[in-house]
């Protein structure tokens, strides 16, 4: 009886991970990549912060862009918070935006990892045209937010320009605080197809399956991302 274990790479393009035997063999496959719940993703050096203090004069507006790498990005969670009157937020897709061209300081949660952001946020000087996906009204001296445990994720497009926009709609200014959490590794791109993508066993990130395989079956898979990472545990 032998024991043996192999870290497979898998990509979009489908591969073996588990060859035949002229016995029958028992199977452990792991998808090692974090599970997105409980702070998987800010421990795996996947999620990214940026925070703004700033004030908005009485009836006035400050806007904010987003440029999307390629994967998208998806929010983590955000806070925003008002202290002196009720303020709007949204959040524009598809927005003619002019940035004002000194992009905002995001960094790493997890500062024992050397991945840095793709994504580029940057102040904006004018907003025009979109589509508003999103909206909240922030009360005076309250709170909003949203984050992964109470469902509320935003998930936005690849290639792409948002604002996010906050009108003072009171009569006296008032000091925001936002803070935005996100990551730009999410969701399929990490989960682990046995067969065709979107059509067979799918193992999502952090789980485990264990198989008993008859002598000469084999087991190929593929991720809905790239540089997915599976262990692979065989007993015969």
């Amino acid at each position: 009886m032998a024991i043996s274990q192999t870290v497979y790479t898998l990509g979009t393009a489908l591969q073996q991970i588990l060859a035949p035997s002229t016995d029958a063999q028992r199977v452990t496959i792991q998808n090692l990549e974090p599970d997105p719940v409980d702070g998987g993703y800010s421990r795996a050096g996947l999620a990214f912060e940026m925070s703004q203090i700033f004030t908005i004069a009485a009836g006035g507006t400050a806007s904010f862009s987003m440029a999307t790498p390629a994967g998208g990005v998806q929010f983590i969670s955000y806070q925003i918070v008002s202290t002196g009157a009720e303020v709007t937020a949204t959040l524009v897709e598809g927005a003619t935006v002019a940035s004002a061209g000194t992009p905002i300081a995001a960094f790493n949660l997890n500062r024992q990892s050397s991945v840095t952001p793709t994504a580029v946020l940057d102040s904006a000087t004018s907003v025009s045209g979109g589509t508003v996906v999103a909206r909240e009204l922030v009360t005076s001296a309250h709170k909003v937010s949203g984050s992964a445990d109470s469902e509320k994720i935003y998930t936005l497009k690849g290639s792409s320009t948002y604002a996010m926009q906050f009108a003072n709609g009171g009569n006296q200014e008032t000091k925001v605080y936002f803070d935005l959490v996100w990551s730009e590794d999410f969701n399929g791109q990490h989960e682990v197809w046995f067969g065709a993508n979107g059509s067979a066993y799918r193992l999502n990130a952090g789980e485990t399956v264990q198989l008993t395989m008859d002598a000469g079956e084999s087991i190929a898979a593929l991720a809905g991302g790239t540089a997915v990472q599976v262990a692979v545990i065989r007993q015969d």
